[in-house]
């Protein structure tokens, strides 16, 4: 029987918020559906998205991406190694026995019907995330690099202007209602903020709000 992202988000929204320490976002802009946040640093941000397979039923992996911004898989020259997989963190010997255990496929996918197969999941999830987070000399390439500072300080704007107030404009691409449980304030904002920049575009207004809010979002859980 297929399982739908829904029943497979609802089996790993648990582990990952309650285990983890993440924080749940649905996500229908770029994460098909839904994503998996923590901060882990005054700029730093961790995101954890889940990808099903075109081409084999109930398989599913996941994706790590390391960034100041939250617009998940967004990469900038010198860290291409913000962006991986479980399996690339985890040695042949660890990968053969998975395989030979059945729990993981020759291309490493994992099975969303079984159970067992989802529990090695969170176990090398357990294993490989810390090692991805711990890697303090991509977080500096992270820092130091210009074009993640600069995306960066443009969600800062965002938020200053939705805490101030966002002036009369003439907008484009503010949607009629809420979108992924964004406030429509966030998606003036960021429109506001984006109109003049070279890539202005509907695409560009909407990941600049969400990346925005789940900010405001994360930081507001720290100070509770």
């Amino acid at each position: 029987m297929k399982v739908t992202r829904k029943q497979l988000f609802k089996k790993l929204i648990p582990f990952f918020e309650e285990e983890m320490g993440y924080t749940y976002f649905k996500d229908t802009i770029l994460a098909d559906g839904g994503i998996f946040i923590k901060k882990i640093d005054d700029k730093i941000y961790v995101c954890i998205g889940i990808d099903t397979s075109n081409l084999f039923v109930n398989s599913f992996t996941c994706n790590y991406y390391m960034g100041q911004s939250l617009t998940y898989a967004l990469l900038y020259e010198g860290i291409r190694d913000a962006y991986m997989r479980p399996c690339q963190l985890l040695s042949k010997g660890d990968l053969e026995k998975y395989q030979s255990n059945g729990v993981l496929s020759e291309l490493y996918w994992w099975y969303s019907d079984d159970d067992r197969s989802v529990e090695s999941f969170k176990e090398v999830v357990r294993i490989t995330e810390p090692q991805f987070i711990n890697n303090f000399e991509l977080r500096e390439r992270i820092v130091a690099n210009e074009s993640a500072k600069y995306d960066y300080e443009l969600t800062v704007k965002i938020r200053k202007l939705v805490k101030n107030g966002v002036p009369d404009f003439k907008a484009q691409f503010v949607p009629e209602k809420e979108k992924d449980g964004i406030p429509l304030i966030w998606f003036a904002a960021a429109e506001y903020i984006e109109k003049d920049e070279k890539d202005f575009c509907k695409n560009a207004v909407f990941m600049l709000a969400a990346d925005a809010y789940r900010q405001y979002v994360l930081d507001e859980q720290v100070k509770q």
